[in-house]
């Protein structure tokens, strides 16, 4: 096992409540101990760390994909890994104090289609 598949595994195995600034209750979000802006805005000068956030995204968005049958993120919609970064990068700007893992879910409001 690389360093990567054990750092992804000891972050995913942290799983706080999250609420990212939606009209909605908190709901259980599997994520990082950290998901601060701060964090994701440290992650520029460490790209392994930046590439599992960006992992995570993909994941969140496969995820969002498998459990909504009738709005789905269509395969050719979804960002690569630069414009995926400078869409998060966006979000914490213009919304500093919540969780980055935030910008996934107006990811896949802005993406979804109807089926």
């Amino acid at each position: 096992m690389n360093y990567l598949h054990l750092i992804l595994i000891v972050l995913i195995g942290i799983f706080p409540l999250v609420s990212v600034g939606g009209e909605n209750d908190p709901v259980p979000i599997f994520s990082f101990a950290d998901t601060s802006c701060g964090a994701w805005t440290k992650s520029q000068q460490d790209e392994s760390m930046r590439q599992i956030y960006l992992y995570w995204f993909r994941g969140f968005v496969s995820g969002y994909n498998l459990g909504s049958e009738t709005k789905q993120v269509p395969m050719n919609a979804m960002p690569d890994q630069d414009t995926l970064s400078l869409y998060v990068d966006k979000y914490c700007r213009e919304h500093p104090l919540l969780p980055f893992i935030g910008a996934a879910f107006q990811l896949v409001k802005e993406l979804s289609v109807k089926k």
